[in-house]
């Protein structure tokens, strides 16, 4: 019997689900099993590919440079990984560990993520995070229109929500440690799009820079939750400093949420392993 004639001891279906399975419990060899052929690729490429995470220059060097055949001569595989993205953190994962995108740093390959994002129409949860103010302009105007859902900080460039490509997609709008004018604050409560903005601040002293914005948010139409949160060292230092500063404020308690954390994790100071830890429970109940 030929190998054109010769049949599939298992049908196709069994055949997709463990090749799926097996490249969702170990990705390394999900992506050598995406060689096997197109169909292969088609069904595993979602699932190595449908969250990404860039924690360092050198992953997203190497994620961009995966997209071509030779990153001189820029020819672009087909079917690219990053068509698939649908979440994307570009930024490092925790304020504790060693990493060469920390703020302002030089090390930041601002081109390479330019292109990444310019080659990810499908993404609809975006994080850039740690990225200095001065050039959140090179990258504000290549988010995709699609993205649902925005996180920055800490410090952001000026957010126009005029000419932000997603702006009307926009449905969450989340931020860390950010002081932004009334005029950006009202633009973003006026979307019609916006549904949820969340102001996490790593420090009680900080937390009052959302408190003094809460004026703003009586003139939101579609917005339906502003949450603010508030970290301390403990849960319940957070959640003093809450209460304290809510007796100072008039708010609508059914739209603004009061949302106490610690931000220790380990024993260690750790405000972005908080951001992060949010971020991947909100996406994973997204993809």
């Amino acid at each position: 019997m030929t190998d054109e004639n010769r049949q599939h001891a298992l049908p196709m279906e069994v055949i997709r689900i463990v090749l799926e399975y097996a490249a969702s419990s170990n990705r390394s060899e999900g992506a050598k099993l995406c060689r096997l052929c197109s169909a292969v690729r088609s069904w595993l490429l979602p699932i190595l590919y449908s969250r990404v995470v860039l924690s360092s220059a050198g992953e997203v060097q190497r994620f961009a440079y995966a997209q071509m055949e030779d990153p001189d001569d820029a020819v672009v595989v087909e079917p690219a990984p990053a068509t698939v993205v649908q979440t994307l953190w570009v930024g490092p994962t925790s304020s504790v560990e060693q990493n060469d995108l920390s703020y302002g740093s030089s090390s930041w390959p601002i081109t390479l993520i330019h292109q990444v994002l310019t080659r990810c129409p499908s993404i609809h949860s975006l994080a850039l995070v740690n990225l200095y103010q001065g050039v959140w302009h090179r990258l504000s105007g290549v988010i995709p229109p699609g993205v649902q859902s925005l996180c920055v900080g800490p410090v952001h460039g000026k957010m126009d929500w005029r000419y932000l490509p997603c702006a009307l997609a926009l449905r969450e709008f989340i931020t860390m440690d950010t002081y932004m004018m009334d005029e950006e604050i009202q633009q973003i409560v006026l979307s019609p799009a916006i549904r949820r903005i969340r102001r996490v601040y790593s420090h009680g002293e900080r937390v009052g820079l959302a408190f003094d914005q809460l004026e703003c948010v009586q003139k939101a139409t579609a917005l339906e939750k502003l949450e603010i949160v508030c970290c301390a060292e403990t849960e319940e230092q957070a959640a003093a400093v809450l209460e304290e500063m809510a007796e100072a404020y008039v708010f609508e308690p059914e739209r603004v949420a009061l949302i106490p954390k610690s931000h220790m994790r380990g024993g260690r100071y750790n405000p972005i392993g908080v951001l992060f830890e949010d971020w991947l429970v909100a996406t994973r109940r997204r993809v």
